[in-house]
Protein backbone atom coordinates (compact mmCIF):
# COMPACT_ATOMS: atom_id res chain seq x y z
CA UNK A 1 0.00 0.00 0.00
CA UNK A 2 1.38 3.39 -1.06
CA UNK A 3 0.57 6.68 0.65
CA UNK A 4 -0.63 9.91 -0.98
CA UNK A 5 -2.30 13.17 -0.07
CA UNK A 6 -5.32 13.12 -2.36
CA UNK A 7 -7.29 10.84 -4.65
CA UNK A 8 -9.59 12.53 -7.16
CA UNK A 9 -12.02 9.86 -8.32
CA UNK A 10 -15.00 9.37 -10.61
CA UNK A 11 -14.55 12.41 -12.88
CA UNK A 12 -14.36 12.64 -16.65
CA UNK A 13 -10.67 13.48 -17.04
CA UNK A 14 -9.75 15.71 -19.99
CA UNK A 15 -6.01 15.15 -20.02
CA UNK A 16 -4.88 17.31 -22.98
CA UNK A 17 -1.88 14.97 -23.14
CA UNK A 18 -0.10 14.00 -26.35
CA UNK A 19 -2.84 11.50 -27.20
CA UNK A 20 -5.70 13.79 -26.10
CA UNK A 21 -7.02 11.06 -23.84
CA UNK A 22 -10.39 11.48 -22.18
CA UNK A 23 -10.59 9.08 -19.28
CA UNK A 24 -13.57 7.80 -17.35
CA UNK A 25 -13.59 5.41 -14.41
CA UNK A 26 -10.09 6.58 -13.54
CA UNK A 27 -8.62 8.30 -10.49
CA UNK A 28 -5.93 10.92 -10.20
CA UNK A 29 -3.38 10.34 -7.44
CA UNK A 30 -1.75 13.45 -5.96
CA UNK A 31 1.07 13.61 -3.46
CA UNK A 32 2.45 16.91 -2.21
CA UNK A 33 2.03 19.08 -5.30
CA UNK A 34 2.36 16.53 -8.12
CA UNK A 35 0.31 14.02 -10.03
CA UNK A 36 1.99 10.71 -9.19
CA UNK A 37 -0.42 8.28 -10.85
CA UNK A 38 -3.46 7.96 -13.09
CA UNK A 39 -5.12 4.66 -12.33
CA UNK A 40 -8.40 2.83 -12.82
CA UNK A 41 -10.90 3.70 -10.11
CA UNK A 42 -11.29 0.07 -9.06
CA UNK A 43 -7.58 -0.05 -8.23
CA UNK A 44 -7.08 3.40 -6.69
CA UNK A 45 -7.98 2.70 -3.07
CA UNK A 46 -6.52 -0.80 -3.26
CA UNK A 47 -3.17 0.65 -4.26
CA UNK A 48 -3.11 3.95 -2.33
CA UNK A 49 -4.00 5.10 1.14
CA UNK A 50 -4.90 8.77 0.92
CA UNK A 51 -5.42 11.55 3.46
CA UNK A 52 -8.50 12.48 1.41
CA UNK A 53 -10.52 10.73 -1.26
CA UNK A 54 -12.69 13.15 -3.21
CA UNK A 55 -15.59 11.94 -5.34
CA UNK A 56 -16.02 13.99 -8.51
CA UNK A 57 -19.19 12.43 -9.84
CA UNK A 58 -20.83 14.55 -12.58
CA UNK A 59 -17.68 16.65 -12.92
CA UNK A 60 -15.07 17.20 -15.61
CA UNK A 61 -11.48 17.33 -14.34
CA UNK A 62 -9.00 19.28 -16.46
CA UNK A 63 -5.84 21.39 -16.19
CA UNK A 64 -6.36 24.84 -14.71
CA UNK A 65 -6.64 27.77 -17.09
CA UNK A 66 -3.61 30.03 -17.51
CA UNK A 67 -4.50 33.68 -18.15
CA UNK A 68 -1.57 34.96 -20.19
CA UNK A 69 -2.16 38.72 -20.14
CA UNK A 70 -3.44 40.54 -17.08
CA UNK A 71 -3.10 43.69 -15.02
CA UNK A 72 -4.68 42.25 -11.89
CA UNK A 73 -4.20 45.27 -9.57
CA UNK A 74 -6.43 47.28 -11.94
CA UNK A 75 -9.45 45.52 -10.42
CA UNK A 76 -10.62 48.73 -8.79
CA UNK A 77 -10.69 50.49 -12.17
CA UNK A 78 -13.37 48.15 -13.53
CA UNK A 79 -15.90 50.25 -15.43
CA UNK A 80 -14.07 53.50 -14.64
CA UNK A 81 -13.74 54.53 -18.30
CA UNK A 82 -15.60 52.67 -21.03
CA UNK A 83 -16.45 53.21 -24.69
CA UNK A 84 -13.26 55.12 -25.50
CA UNK A 85 -10.35 54.71 -27.98
CA UNK A 86 -7.25 53.11 -26.47
CA UNK A 87 -5.04 56.22 -26.36
CA UNK A 88 -7.82 58.39 -24.91
CA UNK A 89 -8.66 55.66 -22.40
CA UNK A 90 -5.02 55.36 -21.32
CA UNK A 91 -3.85 58.97 -21.38
CA UNK A 92 -6.96 60.78 -20.11
CA UNK A 93 -8.38 58.29 -17.62
CA UNK A 94 -6.24 55.31 -16.66
CA UNK A 95 -2.80 56.86 -16.24
CA UNK A 96 -4.06 59.94 -14.31
CA UNK A 97 -6.06 57.76 -11.92
CA UNK A 98 -3.16 55.36 -11.44
CA UNK A 99 -0.82 58.24 -10.63
CA UNK A 100 -3.36 59.63 -8.17
CA UNK A 101 -4.54 56.53 -6.34
CA UNK A 102 -2.01 53.71 -6.48
CA UNK A 103 -0.29 52.76 -3.22
CA UNK A 104 1.02 49.58 -1.66
CA UNK A 105 -2.30 48.92 0.06
CA UNK A 106 -4.25 49.70 -3.10
CA UNK A 107 -2.23 47.21 -5.16
CA UNK A 108 -2.45 44.50 -2.50
CA UNK A 109 -6.21 44.71 -1.98
CA UNK A 110 -6.97 45.14 -5.68
CA UNK A 111 -4.78 42.12 -6.39
CA UNK A 112 -6.63 39.97 -3.88
CA UNK A 113 -9.90 41.08 -5.48
CA UNK A 114 -8.69 40.21 -8.97
CA UNK A 115 -7.22 36.90 -7.86
CA UNK A 116 -10.55 35.92 -6.33
CA UNK A 117 -12.21 36.60 -9.67
CA UNK A 118 -9.52 34.59 -11.47
CA UNK A 119 -10.00 31.60 -9.19
CA UNK A 120 -13.77 31.71 -9.61
CA UNK A 121 -13.11 31.55 -13.35
CA UNK A 122 -10.94 28.45 -13.06
CA UNK A 123 -7.62 30.24 -13.51
CA UNK A 124 -4.77 28.62 -11.62
CA UNK A 125 -1.95 30.79 -13.01
CA UNK A 126 -1.71 34.28 -14.50
CA UNK A 127 0.89 36.33 -16.36
CA UNK A 128 0.79 39.87 -15.00
CA UNK A 129 2.37 43.26 -15.48
CA UNK A 130 1.84 46.15 -13.10
CA UNK A 131 3.37 48.53 -10.58
CA UNK A 132 4.57 47.66 -7.04
CA UNK A 133 4.86 43.98 -7.98
CA UNK A 134 5.88 42.85 -4.49
CA UNK A 135 2.34 43.64 -3.31
CA UNK A 136 0.83 41.47 -6.02
CA UNK A 137 3.28 38.75 -4.98
CA UNK A 138 2.10 38.98 -1.36
CA UNK A 139 -1.51 38.73 -2.53
CA UNK A 140 -0.63 35.60 -4.52
CA UNK A 141 0.98 33.98 -1.49
CA UNK A 142 -2.00 34.79 0.74
CA UNK A 143 -4.51 33.43 -1.76
CA UNK A 144 -2.51 30.45 -3.01
CA UNK A 145 -2.54 31.24 -6.74
CA UNK A 146 0.38 30.74 -9.12
CA UNK A 147 1.67 33.79 -10.98
CA UNK A 148 4.28 35.23 -13.30
CA UNK A 149 4.67 38.80 -12.10
CA UNK A 150 6.14 41.41 -14.39
CA UNK A 151 8.49 44.18 -13.30
CA UNK A 152 7.06 46.89 -15.56
CA UNK A 153 9.04 49.37 -17.62
CA UNK A 154 7.92 52.89 -18.62
CA UNK A 155 9.88 55.92 -19.78
CA UNK A 156 7.91 58.36 -17.66
CA UNK A 157 7.30 58.48 -13.90
CA UNK A 158 4.00 57.24 -12.53
CA UNK A 159 3.06 58.84 -9.23
CA UNK A 160 5.77 58.41 -6.64
CA UNK A 161 5.96 54.64 -7.03
CA UNK A 162 7.62 54.29 -10.42
CA UNK A 163 10.68 56.04 -11.77
CA UNK A 164 12.00 55.27 -15.28
CA UNK A 165 15.53 54.61 -14.08
CA UNK A 166 14.29 51.76 -11.87
CA UNK A 167 12.64 49.87 -14.74
CA UNK A 168 13.49 46.14 -14.61
CA UNK A 169 15.98 46.63 -11.80
CA UNK A 170 13.68 45.10 -9.18
CA UNK A 171 13.75 41.63 -10.67
CA UNK A 172 16.79 40.49 -8.68
CA UNK A 173 15.38 41.98 -5.48
CA UNK A 174 12.03 40.27 -6.06
CA UNK A 175 13.61 36.94 -6.92
CA UNK A 176 15.70 37.02 -3.76
CA UNK A 177 12.87 38.23 -1.51
CA UNK A 178 10.48 35.51 -2.68
CA UNK A 179 13.01 32.77 -3.46
CA UNK A 180 11.21 30.24 -1.26
CA UNK A 181 7.89 30.71 -3.06
CA UNK A 182 7.69 28.01 -5.73
CA UNK A 183 4.42 29.40 -7.10
CA UNK A 184 5.93 32.76 -8.08
CA UNK A 185 8.06 33.66 -11.09
CA UNK A 186 9.27 37.19 -11.77
CA UNK A 187 9.43 38.46 -15.32
CA UNK A 188 10.27 41.60 -17.29
CA UNK A 189 7.40 43.66 -18.64
CA UNK A 190 8.26 46.59 -20.91
CA UNK A 191 4.86 48.21 -21.31
CA UNK A 192 4.96 48.91 -25.05
CA UNK A 193 7.16 50.33 -27.80
CA UNK A 194 5.34 53.66 -27.53
CA UNK A 195 6.09 53.97 -23.79
CA UNK A 196 9.61 52.50 -23.82
CA UNK A 197 12.41 53.96 -25.90
CA UNK A 198 15.07 51.91 -27.67
CA UNK A 199 17.50 52.25 -24.76
CA UNK A 200 14.86 50.98 -22.30
CA UNK A 201 14.08 48.01 -24.52
CA UNK A 202 17.80 47.22 -24.88
CA UNK A 203 18.15 47.37 -21.10
CA UNK A 204 15.28 44.89 -20.86
CA UNK A 205 16.96 42.64 -23.44
CA UNK A 206 20.26 42.63 -21.56
CA UNK A 207 18.71 41.88 -18.17
CA UNK A 208 16.47 39.20 -19.68
CA UNK A 209 19.46 37.47 -21.25
CA UNK A 210 21.46 37.66 -18.05
CA UNK A 211 18.63 36.38 -15.86
CA UNK A 212 17.09 34.02 -18.47
CA UNK A 213 13.85 35.85 -17.69
CA UNK A 214 10.50 35.75 -19.45
CA UNK A 215 9.41 38.96 -21.22
CA UNK A 216 5.85 40.21 -21.61
CA UNK A 217 4.98 43.26 -23.77
CA UNK A 218 1.99 44.90 -25.45
CA UNK A 219 2.68 44.94 -29.20
CA UNK A 220 0.87 45.79 -32.43
CA UNK A 221 -2.38 46.38 -30.56
CA UNK A 222 -3.61 49.25 -32.72
CA UNK A 223 -3.12 50.51 -36.26
CA UNK A 224 -1.97 53.83 -34.80
CA UNK A 225 0.86 52.07 -32.92
CA UNK A 226 2.06 50.44 -36.15
CA UNK A 227 1.88 53.71 -38.08
CA UNK A 228 3.90 55.53 -35.42
CA UNK A 229 6.53 52.80 -35.37
CA UNK A 230 6.95 53.02 -39.14
CA UNK A 231 7.10 56.81 -38.93
CA UNK A 232 9.73 56.83 -36.18
CA UNK A 233 11.83 53.78 -37.06
CA UNK A 234 10.92 52.91 -40.65
CA UNK A 235 10.08 49.46 -39.36
CA UNK A 236 6.96 47.63 -38.22
CA UNK A 237 6.80 46.75 -34.50
CA UNK A 238 8.02 43.15 -34.74
CA UNK A 239 10.77 44.17 -37.17
CA UNK A 240 11.75 46.86 -34.68
CA UNK A 241 11.98 44.41 -31.78
CA UNK A 242 13.97 42.06 -34.00
CA UNK A 243 16.48 44.82 -34.77
CA UNK A 244 16.85 45.51 -31.05
CA UNK A 245 17.34 41.81 -30.34
CA UNK A 246 14.31 41.36 -28.10
CA UNK A 247 12.67 38.54 -30.07
CA UNK A 248 13.26 35.17 -28.38
CA UNK A 249 11.43 32.09 -27.16
CA UNK A 250 10.97 33.70 -23.73
CA UNK A 251 8.90 36.55 -25.19
CA UNK A 252 5.11 36.72 -25.22
CA UNK A 253 3.50 39.59 -27.08
CA UNK A 254 0.05 40.63 -25.94
CA UNK A 255 -2.50 41.42 -28.67
CA UNK A 256 -0.59 41.10 -31.96
CA UNK A 257 -3.61 42.45 -33.84
CA UNK A 258 -1.86 44.30 -36.66
CA UNK A 259 0.86 41.89 -37.83
CA UNK A 260 1.75 41.01 -41.42
CA UNK A 261 3.21 37.80 -42.81
CA UNK A 262 6.78 39.11 -42.93
CA UNK A 263 6.54 39.78 -39.21
CA UNK A 264 5.02 36.35 -38.63
CA UNK A 265 8.08 34.79 -40.20
CA UNK A 266 10.17 36.54 -37.55
CA UNK A 267 7.86 35.39 -34.76
CA UNK A 268 8.12 31.81 -35.98
CA UNK A 269 11.89 32.01 -36.42
CA UNK A 270 12.36 33.14 -32.81
CA UNK A 271 9.57 30.97 -31.32
CA UNK A 272 7.73 33.98 -29.93
CA UNK A 273 4.27 33.35 -28.45
CA UNK A 274 1.24 35.57 -29.10
CA UNK A 275 -1.45 36.15 -26.50
CA UNK A 276 -4.89 36.75 -28.01
CA UNK A 277 -7.16 39.17 -26.08
CA UNK A 278 -10.36 39.11 -28.09
CA UNK A 279 -12.80 40.87 -25.76
CA UNK A 280 -10.46 43.74 -24.92
CA UNK A 281 -9.62 44.24 -28.61
CA UNK A 282 -13.30 44.28 -29.52
CA UNK A 283 -14.27 46.70 -26.75
CA UNK A 284 -11.46 49.12 -27.63
CA UNK A 285 -12.10 48.57 -31.37
CA UNK A 286 -8.45 47.65 -31.87
CA UNK A 287 -9.23 45.10 -34.57
CA UNK A 288 -9.09 41.35 -35.12
CA UNK A 289 -5.95 39.32 -34.57
CA UNK A 290 -4.97 37.38 -37.74
CA UNK A 291 -5.40 34.01 -36.05
CA UNK A 292 -5.81 31.97 -39.23
CA UNK A 293 -2.46 33.24 -40.53
CA UNK A 294 -0.83 32.69 -37.16
CA UNK A 295 -1.99 29.07 -37.30
CA UNK A 296 -0.60 28.68 -40.82
CA UNK A 297 2.79 29.85 -39.53
CA UNK A 298 2.46 27.48 -36.54
CA UNK A 299 2.93 30.31 -34.06
CA UNK A 300 2.12 29.40 -30.47
CA UNK A 301 -1.13 31.10 -29.49
CA UNK A 302 -2.44 31.53 -25.96
CA UNK A 303 -5.28 33.48 -24.37
CA UNK A 304 -5.55 36.46 -22.02
CA UNK A 305 -8.31 38.67 -20.72
CA UNK A 306 -6.33 41.90 -20.33
CA UNK A 307 -7.41 44.04 -17.38
CA UNK A 308 -10.97 44.45 -16.13
CA UNK A 309 -10.61 48.14 -17.00
CA UNK A 310 -10.57 47.26 -20.71
CA UNK A 311 -12.51 44.00 -20.65
CA UNK A 312 -14.65 44.20 -17.49
CA UNK A 313 -14.30 40.52 -16.61
CA UNK A 314 -11.64 37.84 -16.21
CA UNK A 315 -13.53 34.99 -17.83
CA UNK A 316 -11.43 32.59 -19.88
CA UNK A 317 -14.69 30.86 -20.83
CA UNK A 318 -15.87 34.05 -22.55
CA UNK A 319 -12.52 34.49 -24.30
CA UNK A 320 -12.46 30.92 -25.61
CA UNK A 321 -16.04 30.91 -26.85
CA UNK A 322 -15.94 34.35 -28.46
CA UNK A 323 -12.53 33.82 -30.06
CA UNK A 324 -13.58 30.54 -31.67
CA UNK A 325 -16.90 31.85 -32.96
CA UNK A 326 -15.61 35.22 -34.13
CA UNK A 327 -12.80 33.77 -36.22
CA UNK A 328 -15.04 31.14 -37.76
CA UNK A 329 -17.24 33.99 -38.98
CA UNK A 330 -14.38 36.27 -40.05
CA UNK A 331 -12.84 33.48 -42.12
CA UNK A 332 -16.18 32.04 -43.24
CA UNK A 333 -14.88 28.68 -42.08
CA UNK A 334 -16.69 26.78 -39.30
CA UNK A 335 -13.81 24.30 -39.01
CA UNK A 336 -11.19 26.83 -37.90
CA UNK A 337 -10.32 26.83 -34.18
CA UNK A 338 -12.06 23.62 -33.09
CA UNK A 339 -12.96 23.56 -29.41
CA UNK A 340 -10.09 21.23 -28.47
CA UNK A 341 -7.53 23.63 -29.98
CA UNK A 342 -9.04 26.65 -28.25
CA UNK A 343 -8.94 24.83 -24.91
CA UNK A 344 -5.24 24.15 -25.45
CA UNK A 345 -4.67 27.88 -26.01
CA UNK A 346 -5.88 28.40 -22.44
CA UNK A 347 -3.81 25.55 -20.99
CA UNK A 348 -1.02 23.69 -22.78
CA UNK A 349 -0.08 26.49 -25.21
CA UNK A 350 0.08 28.94 -22.33
CA UNK A 351 2.41 26.63 -20.43
CA UNK A 352 4.55 26.40 -23.57
CA UNK A 353 4.74 30.20 -23.77
CA UNK A 354 6.00 30.24 -20.19
CA UNK A 355 8.64 27.62 -20.93
CA UNK A 356 6.86 25.30 -18.50
CA UNK A 357 5.17 22.75 -20.73
CA UNK A 358 6.86 20.02 -18.68
CA UNK A 359 5.09 21.26 -15.52
CA UNK A 360 1.65 22.56 -16.47
CA UNK A 361 -1.06 22.56 -19.10
CA UNK A 362 -2.02 18.88 -19.20
CA UNK A 363 -2.85 16.05 -16.83
CA UNK A 364 0.11 13.70 -16.85
CA UNK A 365 2.16 11.82 -14.30
CA UNK A 366 4.93 14.04 -12.96
CA UNK A 367 3.20 17.34 -13.68
CA UNK A 368 2.21 19.80 -10.97
CA UNK A 369 -1.37 19.48 -9.73
CA UNK A 370 -2.93 22.74 -10.94
CA UNK A 371 -6.42 21.46 -11.69
CA UNK A 372 -10.05 22.52 -11.92
CA UNK A 373 -13.36 20.71 -11.99
CA UNK A 374 -16.46 21.76 -13.88
CA UNK A 375 -19.94 20.72 -12.77
CA UNK A 376 -22.04 19.02 -15.45
CA UNK A 377 -25.08 18.33 -13.25
CA UNK A 378 -27.07 21.24 -14.62
CA UNK A 379 -29.76 21.80 -17.21
CA UNK A 380 -27.47 23.71 -19.57
CA UNK A 381 -24.76 21.05 -19.39
CA UNK A 382 -26.95 18.06 -20.26
CA UNK A 383 -26.85 16.11 -22.38
CA UNK A 384 -23.32 16.48 -23.63
CA UNK A 385 -21.49 14.44 -26.23
CA UNK A 386 -18.09 16.08 -26.39
CA UNK A 387 -16.37 17.59 -23.33
CA UNK A 388 -14.32 20.02 -25.45
CA UNK A 389 -17.46 21.40 -27.01
CA UNK A 390 -19.19 21.59 -23.64
CA UNK A 391 -16.32 23.53 -22.05
CA UNK A 392 -15.79 26.02 -24.88
CA UNK A 393 -19.32 26.59 -26.19
CA UNK A 394 -21.66 25.86 -23.27
CA UNK A 395 -20.19 26.23 -19.80
CA UNK A 396 -19.26 29.44 -18.04
CA UNK A 397 -17.87 30.62 -14.73
CA UNK A 398 -20.80 29.17 -12.78
CA UNK A 399 -19.63 25.65 -13.67
CA UNK A 400 -16.31 25.98 -11.80
CA UNK A 401 -16.72 23.91 -8.63
CA UNK A 402 -13.19 23.13 -7.43
CA UNK A 403 -9.80 24.73 -7.99
CA UNK A 404 -6.60 23.00 -6.90
CA UNK A 405 -3.31 24.88 -7.12
CA UNK A 406 0.03 23.29 -6.27
CA UNK A 407 -1.83 20.25 -4.98
CA UNK A 408 -4.05 22.20 -2.57
CA UNK A 409 -7.71 23.20 -2.76
CA UNK A 410 -8.22 26.96 -2.91
CA UNK A 411 -11.85 26.66 -4.01
CA UNK A 412 -13.89 23.67 -2.83
CA UNK A 413 -17.49 23.15 -3.92
CA UNK A 414 -17.55 26.83 -4.96
CA UNK A 415 -16.39 28.04 -1.55
CA UNK A 416 -13.10 29.90 -1.11
CA UNK A 417 -10.68 28.33 1.34
CA UNK A 418 -8.02 31.07 1.24
CA UNK A 419 -10.08 34.20 0.61
CA UNK A 420 -12.71 36.09 2.61
CA UNK A 421 -15.18 36.97 -0.15
CA UNK A 422 -17.31 39.29 2.00
CA UNK A 423 -14.27 41.33 3.01
CA UNK A 424 -13.23 41.68 -0.63
CA UNK A 425 -16.60 43.17 -1.52
CA UNK A 426 -16.46 45.61 1.41
CA UNK A 427 -12.94 46.70 0.44
CA UNK A 428 -13.96 47.26 -3.18
CA UNK A 429 -16.80 49.54 -2.14
CA UNK A 430 -14.49 51.53 0.13
CA UNK A 431 -11.87 51.99 -2.58
CA UNK A 432 -14.56 52.99 -5.08
CA UNK A 433 -15.27 56.05 -2.95
CA UNK A 434 -11.66 57.19 -3.40
CA UNK A 435 -11.47 56.81 -7.18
Amino acid sequence: MKYCDLILDNATIVTLDQDDRILTQHALIINENKIIDIIESTQAQKSYQAKEVYNLKNKILLPGFINMHTHIPMSYFKGLADDLPLQTWLEDYIWPNEAKHISKDFVYHASVHGIAELIKNGVTQFNDMYFIPEQTAKACIDTGIRANIGDIGLDFPMGDFHQPKSSFEQINILKEKFKDQQTLTFTLAPHAIYTCCKETLKKCRDIAQKENALIHIHLSETAFEVEQCIKEHNLKPIEYLNKIGLLCDRLTIAHGVHVDEKEMELLKKHNVSVCINTESNLKLASGFAPIKKYLEYEINLCIGTDSVASNNNLSIFDEMSLTAKLHKALNQDPTILPASDVLKMATLNAARALGAEDKFGSIEIGKIADLITLDTASIEAQPYYNPYSLIVYTLNTSAVSNVIIDGKFVLKEKQFLTINESKIIVNAKEYKLEV
